[in-house]
């Protein structure tokens, strides 16, 4: 018979996972054990291996969930007629900016454990992070059209886009003098200014 799970159970996990992601944030993945997750959680680790079968399916789902929530956050925008595209860049600037800051230490991880990952488990979570850079690909045509010319320049120039705010996570402060909404605003038009004028044929 099947072992029924606790009422608990999902709690449990959830603060199973929560331990690791900042085990891993302040020590890095591998120098974690799972030892060292389960005297932070205060329990031992055979109950640990009852929630999960490897250290590394920890850092997979505390990946994958960050890498849905990111996709969740930015595909609504691809149908909003009601913002024009630079307004929409702006969205994705904040939208992109608060999860960093707000979800530092998953961040963190995102930029630096993702090698960790079994093959196909990596292949799944990049999958999943590629999204919101793709989501943003029709934006740049309206803002450059002729971007729109050449399909290998889409994921290098949304890249240049998200790499102004890609490592805001290590000094951005919600409590600071810069709003985000400000700096959003700052991203989006430092970036569109010098976008809009990129003559694409120099590249040839």
């Amino acid at each position: 018979m099947a072992r029924t799970k606790a009422d608990d159970y999902n709690k449990k996990r959830a603060s199973i996972l929560d331990a690791a992601t900042g085990l891993f944030a302040e020590k890095g993945f591998h120098a974690t054990s799972i030892s060292d997750i389960a005297k932070s959680c205060r329990t031992s680790k055979s109950r640990l291996y009852h929630y999960f079968t490897s250290k590394e399916q920890v850092l997979y789902e505390i990946l994958r969930d960050h890498a849905l929530s990111l996709r969740d956050t930015f595909e609504p925008l691809n149908g909003d007629t009601s913002l024009a595209p630079q307004q929409k860049l702006e969205s994705v600037a904040r939208r992109m900016l608060l999860k960093n800051v707000r979800f530092r230490a998953k961040h963190k991880l995102i930029l630096g454990e993702l090698d960790a990952l079994p093959n196909a488990q990596r292949a799944e979570v990049a999958s999943l992070l590629r999204k919101p850079i793709e989501s943003i690909f029709d934006t740049l045509a309206e803002i450059n059209p002729d971007f729109t010319m050449d399909k290998s320049m889409q994921f290098p120039a949304a890249m240049m886009f998200f790499g102004m705010i890609n490592w805001t996570h290590t000094w951005f402060s919600e409590e600071g003098e810069l709003s985000p909404e400000f700096f959003a605003k700052l991203i989006s038009d430092t970036f569109v200014n010098g976008f809009s004028n990129a003559g694409l044929n120099e590249f040839e």
